[in-house]
């Protein structure tokens, strides 16, 4: 995509950005760009961004992550915020109940949406042709995938934005 469409699709997903959902990641962006950390409860939105057309999964793994002590979750976020290694931070973030890898690439992205974005599925079906889940080792070379195919000054997370939206109109997925 060049530019123009890059503006267009990641426009095409803002204007149909369920509100509470846009109010999560704000407020999450700023909190963590401050703290250097997740809380618990901080975490449990995330989840419930992530999951939030998938009821039954989004509870069970809300629940998970309110199993361990608040301490334990920012300990291990702050951690894996500490080190300038996806995968790494990946396998750090999913260390903590309830956090698979997606879930973990939804953090780094609130916390720094000019370096990461949401790896899932359907980046991974987009970009390298595979409908499968999205492996700890994938996350990089998606990173690596959006630096090449931004055409201008966008951060991360618009470049994603542009090709998730472009895919969920050809595909009929991903519908919050």
């Amino acid at each position: 995509m060049d530019a123009d469409e890059i503006r267009e699709w990641s426009d095409r997903y803002d204007e149909v950005y369920d509100d509470d959902l846009r109010a999560i990641e704000e407020r999450l962006h700023e909190a963590l760009a401050d703290q250097g950390y997740i809380t618990r409860e901080q975490l449990a939105d995330v989840v419930r961004w992530k999951l939030n057309g998938q009821a039954g999964r989004r509870d069970r793994n809300v629940e998970q992550v309110r199993s361990v002590p608040d301490a334990f979750v920012r300990r291990v976020s702050e951690a894996a915020l500490l080190v300038d290694d996806p995968t790494l931070q990946l396998k750090t973030l999913r260390s903590i109940p309830g956090i698979g890898g997606s879930t973990a690439t939804v953090v780094l992205m609130f916390y720094d949406p000019e370096t990461y974005a949401i790896g899932d599925r359907y980046i991974v079906h987009e970009f390298f042709g595979e409908d499968r889940g999205m492996r700890v080792t994938d996350y990089p070379k998606i990173l690596a995938e959006l630096r090449d195919r931004n055409p201008g000054d966008f951060d991360l997370r618009t470049v994603e934005k542009a090709y998730y939206q472009r895919y969920r109109v050809e595909n009929d997925v991903g519908n919050w």
